[in-house]
Order: structure tokens, then sequence, then C-alpha cells
């Protein structure tokens, strides 16, 4: 049997050791509410339940069995052609305008599979939102791709649309919404900081794509 432990990169690993494969995490943090708490909870299996106050979620983690080579990796980088002037195949500027509050300008697209990569302008040029979608060879690898761009540590749980999970967290530029199902992941990054934002462009591309 294997322990898991949790690492700084804020994904569960598998340490050789005897017992259940049981981990908690605890975070306190304090605000002007008083003093809140994070938990979560590993149990056997590959999924992490997440409890921030009233809110309690469960999250997908990477857990692999292969002794020395820790969580699966997402998806390797690969060479990616210059991005174009383009219309996003399932994400249009008005969806975008409304759920950003901003007038798009010029939509680029990078010609990747399975799907472009988008990327949407303000009308004064400057950079509103990216959406990516990830076609990984397992589920795992495609777990991996989410905590890649939204750590367990160091994000919120999501879990929208129904049946996909991930997370969502501030950036230096704005904020981002990262959630997998199956061998698919979606990254949704927005210029504003509210997580709503990143979510509602992931789900209206998840809609259209019919995944």
């Amino acid at each position: 049997m294997r322990s898991l432990e949790w690492s700084r990169t804020g994904r569960w690993s598998a340490a050789a050791a005897g017992g259940a494969l049981i981990g908690v995490l605890v975070i306190g943090c304090s605000g002007a509410g008083g003093a809140s708490t994070t938990t979560a909870t590993q149990s056997v299996g590959s999924t992490v339940t997440v409890t921030e106050g009233i809110r309690t979620a469960t999250r997908s983690v990477t857990v692999t069995s292969t002794p020395a080579g820790g969580d699966a990796q997402p998806p390797p980088a690969t060479e990616e052609p210059a991005p174009v002037a383009g219309s996003c195949p399932y994400l249009s500027d008005d969806e975008v305008a409304d759920i950003n509050g901003q007038r798009t300008g010029t939509t680029t697209v990078v010609a990747v599979e399975p799907q472009p990569i988008c990327t949407f302008t303000r009308s004064d040029g400057g950079w509103l939102a990216t959406v990516r979608i990830v076609q990984a060879d397992t589920p795992e690898a495609a777990v991996a791709a989410v905590d890649q761009h939204v750590p367990v540590d160091q994000s919120n749980p999501a879990d929208d649309p129904a049946g996909w999970t991930g997370g969502s967290m501030p950036t230096a530029q704005g904020s981002i919404y990262a959630v997998s199902k199956g061998t698919i992941a979606v990254i949704a990054e927005a210029n504003q900081p509210q997580s709503i934002k990143g979510r509602q462009l992931a789900v209206a591309a998840i809609a259209n794509l019919g995944l």
C-alpha cells in the first residue's frame, strides 16, 4: 500500500509506505470575518474533497502507482503556429463581450488540435481573454494539465459545468478557471479578477462544443 503526501507543487504525491490511502490538508486563513479553514481529504481513488467555509466540492487529483514517476504529467508543450486574426469556432466575440462586459477588438486563433487557442482583445487593443482546449491521452493527464494552471493548494475548487472539476484563482493579469472531464481540459483566462468571468467563458465553450 502507499500513503499520500501533500507536495509543495500542490499535487498529491505517492510515497511507498504501509497503511490506507488517506491524507488531510488543513489551511487556516484570517480575514475580516474571522478565521476560516479549508480542509482537503484524500481517500482511496483519485478525488479530493475540499471544504471552504460552508461549501464543499470534490476535486480530482492525480495519483499514479509508478514508484519513481510521481504524478501524471500534463501533455507536453508542442510547437504552435503563429496566431492569426480570425473567429473563434466555439466562442463568438458577442458572447465574450457579454460575459466580460467589455467590447471586443481583434480576435486571434492559434491552429492547434483539437480546437484552436482563442485570444480576445478589447476594443482598445488590450488583452481581454484566452481560452484553450486540451486533449490529453488519459484522464490523469487532463487533471495534471488543470493542476498545472491552478495548483490545488493555491486555487478554489471548481465544479461547473456539472461533471467537470478543477479550480479557479486570481492571477497577475486577472483570473484563471480550469476544469477537466475525461481526457479534455478547458483553461479560460480573463483580464478581470472575478473568477466568474473565466467560469462563464469555460462553460460557454464547453456547451458550444457539446463536450
